[in-house]
């Protein structure tokens, strides 16, 4: 009778303890689920209607946790650099400074403009046109599938489509070099890549 006594106080004991330890939870561990929601896990899902768990960087809180570099707060924080706020994203300023003075309306426009540079042998100074190196596909090597910039055997460096076509300009054809920003060096680029997609289209 004594040993039986010995036992139920025995697990009455560790009822008690088991209790203590569920309630208590332990404060050293951050992702503790307890009820009472641990401030220190930065991943608590406790429901905080009234104010957002300062710890969590995701917090969704309506007063937008300033800590969350992507808070959606309607007024848009001027340290979220993707803000659409004017004097935050610098891209969506209303005072752009153009490149150049309005060229073209379309890319088929571009592309048309670049082909008659492209049979233009008064380009340069030697009497060459592009067409006169380059009058198909295979002499513009589009069968490599070839994306700029690449080595050029010919130039000896890796070059954007740019350069190659200022190459060209100052070699085979002795003229010139086409500003970057010209609605000359566009129209060109817009040929080459017509020429591309056209090859493309046919060798699918």
């Amino acid at each position: 009778m004594k040993k039986l006594f010995t036992i139920i106080a025995s697990l009455m004991m560790l009822g008690f303890a088991t209790t203590a330890t569920a309630g208590n939870y332990n404060p050293c561990n951050p992702c503790s689920m307890h009820k009472a929601a641990n401030p220190c896990n930065p991943c608590s899902m406790k429901k905080m209607k009234s104010h957002a768990n300062p710890c969590n960087p995701c917090s969704m809180h309506k007063a937008a946790n300033p800590c969350n570099p992507c808070s959606m707060k309607k007024m848009k924080s001027h340290a979220n650099p993707c803000s659409m706020h004017k004097t935050a994203n610098p891209c969506a300023s209303d005072a752009k400074k153009p490149i150049r003075k309005h060229a073209y309306n379309s890319f088929q426009e571009a592309a048309t403009a670049g082909k008659k540079m492209w049979n233009d042998e008064n380009l340069g100074t030697s009497g060459l046109a592009c067409l006169s190196c380059h009058a198909d596909s295979i002499l513009l090597h589009l069968d490599k599938n070839q994306n700029f910039p690449h080595y050029v055997k010919m130039v000896g460096d890796v070059v954007t489509l740019d350069q190659m076509i200022n190459y060209c300009m100052l070699n085979p054809m002795q003229g010139k070099q086409l500003d970057a920003n010209s609605k000359e060096m566009t129209a060109m680029a817009a040929f080459y890549r017509a020429n591309r997609m056209n090859y493309m289209r046919k060798h699918r």
